[in-house]
């Protein structure tokens, strides 16, 4: 392996490394508390050499973002398909999400304040680049129930419908970091259960 090659290996290793650490130190502290030198002392690494590959630990944070919005993105895409029904993909939804928070307890500690509104950056360019990095997937997904609701003839408003659902992400998440991983389930069981009753009544 050439010298190249092995400094290339070396900062992915390094890069890795900081951002596990800085998940974990937002996970522990939350964003407002965290430091730049929490990070760097939790990924065992000087202070310039954090900032060598981030500025700020708002870059650290959205780099977070986008990374774990690009993996929901794909697994969204890759479970809804255009033959799905309208419930199917809804039920498919609200499954994801109670798979992904689960699976991915750090991320959802630190990211559940920023879901809620409760993080605010200090640019408006970063405001508006973690608010497109959290979307990336609802746009498909608004368009898919979008169309099946319009296929199906459905009596639902998509605009309150999504609502609902990103009511329901917050409180799944909310239950799992809680503990109470069967109250998250009955909460998206009750919320399906909901949305069948209203397709039946409007037959």
């Amino acid at each position: 392996m050439g010298v190249k090659e092995r400094r290339e290996r070396e900062e992915k290793a390094r890069l890795a490394c900081i951002v596990m650490a800085a998940e974990n130190v937002f996970a522990e502290k939350g964003y407002y508390q965290a430091r730049m030198n929490d990070i760097a002392e939790a990924a065992e690494l000087a202070k310039g050499t954090l900032y060598y590959y981030f500025k700020s630990k708002d870059e650290i944070y959205l780099h977070l973002l986008e990374r774990e919005a690009r993996k929901v993105e794909e697994e969204i895409q890759s479970r809804i398909s255009e033959k799905s029904s309208f419930l199917e993909a809804l039920e498919q939804t609200i499954g994801f999400y109670l798979e992904y928070f689960e699976k991915n307890r750090a991320f959802l500690k630190m990211f559940l304040p920023c879901m809620c509104g409760f993080v605010r950056f200090g640019g408006e360019a970063s405001l508006r680049k973690s608010r497109r990095s959290y979307d990336s997937h609802g746009g498909f997904i608004r368009e898919i129930l979008k169309k099946k609701i319009s296929e199906e003839r459905l009596p639902f408003d998509l605009d309150e419908l999504l609502k609902f659902i990103k009511t329901l992400q917050i409180g799944i998440g909310i239950k799992l970091l809680e503990g109470h991983k069967a109250e998250a389930k009955t909460a998206a069981h009750f919320f399906i259960g909901l949305i069948k009753h209203v397709m039946e009544d409007a037959r």
